[in-house]
């Protein structure tokens, strides 16, 4: 999204262009003149002092979240610790595979901005803000990827490494609230290939590392539903260009028939029609993407199908 002061540069150098005459005889300004004329704009020192606090703060609810299961104090901190290392790890290689993507087309980005909430996550993700415009769609491509795959594969190796040192157990007898937590098709093929078929009566008791993985895929397959200013809708923009907006409606219908299966996607469609809209906006288009960046594209969105979780989680 382009904010008011990349608009007045833009108007700017445009009336500038106008003035003195363009080689075309037009005002008209490319993508590539105004990224360069954006690099060349003075820029501000970059404040990390509000990201490392909130960090260290998304650090303590994580690892109360973690610990949230134990007796002991003093232990209940050091046994949270592995969760809430792994989940701000998955989130430090999403947001900063974003932040170097942008670094490397000349995109002015933040350090990741996370988010602390105590709960039985512990946070609610990390961002980065772009303070530039994105000049055209391969760079958009490479910006939207580079969260979404490094994340994955993170998760990917948390889910089973976690899933290994997890155990199957007798449920206990039902006690008050009971949060049960749904499967994605590739975290429920995991826990198969490892455990086999988890007979009645009894459940898998995850180890920090595959809850912390869990999370990474929801946080992944969120991140890549194809509308607006999420991942996906930044990757399938590069893509297939303003196609894009088809499949956003399509994915934004989806979230409507889930709505009568879980009421939290009533959440995304607020989201989604008020903040992060369903269509993409307009970027230029420089090149064609190569056959190898399609393909890595492409498998994001089966990345987003294979870790669709459609009802996260339920209270009995």
């Amino acid at each position: 999204m382009i904010n008011r002061r990349a608009l007045r540069r833009f108007f700017k150098l445009y009336f500038y262009r106008l003035n003195n005459g363009a080689p075309s005889g037009t005002g008209i300004i490319t993508a590539e003149e105004f990224a360069e004329e954006n690099r060349s704009l003075p820029v501000k020192k970059e404040k990390w002092k509000l990201n490392l606090l909130l960090f260290i703060l998304t650090l303590c609810t994580t690892t109360l979240a973690g610990a949230v299961y134990t007796d002991n104090i003093f232990d209940s901190i050091i046994s949270g610790l592995p969760y809430s290392l792994t989940l701000l790890t998955i989130l430090g290689f999403h947001e900063f595979g974003h932040y170097f993507a942008a670094k490397r087309f000349g995109v002015r980005a933040t350090l990741p901005y996370f988010i602390p909430f105590p709960s039985i996550v512990g946070t609610m993700g990390a961002v980065i803000k772009t303070r530039s415009p994105i000049p055209h769609r391969r760079a958009l491509f490479y910006i939207g990827v580079m969260g979404p795959i490094p994340g994955f594969i993170v998760s990917l190796v948390a889910v089973i490494t976690g899933v290994m040192l997890s155990e199957v157990l007798p449920l206990p007898p039902a006690e008050g609230i009971i949060p049960i937590f749904g499967n994605s098709l590739l975290f429920g093929f995991i826990v198969e290939q490892i455990h086999g078929t988890i007979p009645a009566g009894f459940d898998i008791a995850l180890h920090p590392f595959a809850w912390a993985g869990w999370i990474g895929f929801l946080v992944t397959s969120l991140n890549l539903i194809p509308i607006g200013q999420l991942d996906g809708g930044h990757i399938l923009y590069s893509l297939i260009g303003r196609k894009q907006v088809y499949f956003g409606w399509a994915a934004l219908a989806a979230m409507v028939v889930l709505t009568f299966i879980w009421p939290g996607w009533g959440v995304w469609i607020f989201l989604t029609l008020f903040v992060l809209m369903v269509a993409h906006p307009r970027i230029p288009e420089r090149e064609e993407l190569s056959f190898k960046e399609k393909v890595a594209g492409w498998l994001c969105m089966v990345i987003l199908v294979i870790t669709f979780i459609p009802v996260p989680v339920e209270i009995y």
